[in-house]
């Protein structure tokens, strides 16, 4: 399945610190529109919502390890009751196609059944790759203490790396890079040696 955890070790660090009463916010998922663009989705656990809310003002997206003030915020413009609540839940939603993959939040995730409702986001443009995302510290629907950096895979519409603020690079294409790099370099010192 489509599904990661988060780093175990950001996850220890992250999550070691929140106390369960304010870890309303458990799993992330996302949609791939299919069109340049998906639809984030945050779970939590506060029973069926009519409309989406925010003490945070949605959630921040960015390049975890940056100052997350500066990340690109998005709202939470819909909701979707009943849904997914155990790791079982979402593989069926992944499988139905509703969503293109999730992570959980290990230290708070507890595989409810009833912990089942979601808020998603207006449609942005983010491509397979690690990202911090963060919703903020203020209660109650959809708090997280700190940012979280999880992975995001199974987007295709989207080229790998590209988010807010840019594309960031992968590994292998900054491999490349460097070795393409180091050819020129071998190019110019053969020469000037002749």
């Amino acid at each position: 399945m489509k599904k990661l955890l988060v780093t175990t070790l950001t996850a220890a660090a992250l999550f070691g610190v929140v106390s369960t009463a304010n870890a309303h916010l458990v799993a992330f998922g996302w949609k791939d529109n299919g069109n340049g663009t998906i639809t984030m989705w945050g779970e939590h656990w506060h029973g069926d919502q009519t409309t989406a809310y925010s003490d945070n003002g949605g959630v921040r997206i960015g390049v975890y390890g940056t100052d997350p003030s500066g990340w690109q915020l998005f709202q939470w413009s819909g909701v979707q009751n009943n849904l997914g609540g155990t790791t079982a839940g979402m593989d069926a939603m992944v499988t139905a196609g509703t969503l293109t993959g999730y992570a959980v939040d290990a230290g708070h995730f507890s595989n409810n059944p009833n912990e089942n409702d979601w808020f998603t986001t207006v449609p942005l443009v983010l491509g397979n790759g690690t990202w911090g995302l963060f919703t903020g510290t203020g209660c109650c629907v959809d708090t997280m203490s700190v940012p979280g950096q999880f992975t995001l895979t199974g987007i295709t519409s989207v080229p790998p790396g590209t988010g807010p603020g840019g594309v960031v690079p992968e590994p292998a294409s900054l491999a490349l890079l460097g070795i393409g790099l180091a050819g020129l370099g071998a190019t110019r010192r053969r020469k000037q040696a002749v």
